[in-house]
């Protein structure tokens, strides 16, 4: 019985170390280890110009697709090994097309991909043959309307074994609003989801509308899925919504920093006549915060957020869509939230000198792009809490 009371004792005391160790961790405290890795493309190309821009990486983040416009082919990346697996060669037309560009993709599960553009979505195995098409045709859907030229915007998500695809509807040659939405391909139904208090949220669009071009600027919205949920981000302010996969539910998630702002201070003119006030308004709203998305550490259950400013550029003559991450960097800050999406902590992380970008985290360790010498490598940072 003693031997037992011991043992009991003991666990309770383990247990409560544990506890007492997670409890006191403090999240604004922390160092970072990091090494860089570099992928092995053999006697092929990895073509970088685009970045990791037209990508997506599998739901175990063992593999990495990239589409290389040049060739034409999906490049099939170990991240394991670190090695470039194959180049999978596509069409631009016939039975197997997938037209002019893809613009974006996504995995519905690891045999499929779906390869969209402004024209419209294919569904295709890895060997390039085309399993479906996935049209947006106004007339042909049922429930909410379905407005002229809509299309999904980057990054929205097939589900696995249905032709159903939840993202982010907008038209981009008329307007920069967007449309939180699910799509249901063999049912032809639209369902247009309502977002709670997002009229309140300090969205913006900047139209320039000039002898020279048209265009618009606006916050860049993000879909990201982790699991059964689907969270929708903005770069413009920390708030969130989060739609359940397994009912459609949403809900919305309201944290507040404390090394920055919450939110971009919006007041921009919603209209400019000329490009060189454009480039001022772009300069001021990137010189603001701004938000990335979440990444997901399976392994320590936590999400991770980088924001950031920038400082002003030196001259004019800069690219006019350059990204704010391009930029000089002013601030750049990391945010830790639970798994419930409660903010844990935050810390400064300007000595960096760079934002971390197309980061996502395997093994435990966010990983970063980086383009060493037009070759494929990956910054990798490991988080110590002192």
């Amino acid at each position: 019985m003693k031997t037992l009371l011991y043992a009991i004792s003991i666990l309770f005391l383990f247990s409560c170390e544990n506890t007492v160790k997670e409890e006191v961790k403090d999240y604004s405290k922390i160092t970072l280890t990091m090494d860089t890795v570099m992928v092995d493309s053999g006697d092929e190309i990895i073509n970088l110009r685009g970045g990791l821009w037209s990508s997506t990486i599998n739901s175990d983040q063992s593999k990495l697709y990239l589409w290389d416009f040049q060739a034409f082919t999906l490049d099939i990346i170990s991240l394991d090994e670190l090695v470039l697996e194959r180049k999978v060669p596509f069409e631009k037309e016939g039975p197997n097309g997938v037209g002019s560009n893809v613009n974006w993709m996504s995995l519905p599960d690891d045999n499929q991909i779906l390869l969209a553009n402004f024209e419209g979505m294919g569904l295709f195995d890895l060997n390039g043959n085309k399993l479906s098409d996935l049209k947006l045709e106004k007339d042909k859907f049922e429930g909410d309307s379905l407005l002229e030229g809509e299309i999904f915007q980057s990054k929205s998500f097939a589900l696995a074994g249905r032709n159903v695809v939840y993202g982010l509807l907008v038209n981009p040659w008329k307007s920069a609003k967007s449309s939180m939405s699910k799509v249901d391909f063999e049912a032809k139904t639209i369902k247009k989801i309502k977002l709670p208090g997002e009229a309140e949220l300090p969205d913006y669009i900047v139209e320039l509308n000039s002898d020279q071009m048209m265009t618009s600027i606006t916050s860049e919205k993000t879909v990201k899925k982790f699991g059964n949920k689907l969270v929708l981000s903005s770069t413009g302010y920390t708030d969130l919504y989060i739609l359940d996969l397994e009912n459609d539910s949403v809900f919305h998630v309201d944290y507040s920093p404390q090394l920055s702002v919450k939110a971009k201070k919006g007041g921009y003119p919603s209209e400019v006549k000329s490009v060189e006030h454009l480039r001022e308004v772009i300069q001021g709203i990137h010189a603001e915060i701004n938000f990335q998305p979440l990444i997901w550490d399976q392994i320590n259950k936590r999400f991770y957020r980088f924001s950031f400013e920038t400082s002003p550029m030196e001259n004019n003559d800069w690219p006019l869509f350059l990204s704010a991450h391009e930029k000089p960097l002013s601030k750049l800050y990391l945010s830790i939230l639970d798994e419930d999406f409660n903010l844990l902590g935050e810390s400064d992380l300007s000595h960096l000198g760079s934002v971390p970008t197309y980061a996502f985290v395997k093994d435990g360790k966010i990983w970063s792009f980086v383009n060493v010498d037009d070759e494929l490598g990956f910054v990798r940072m490991t988080i110590n809490y002192e």
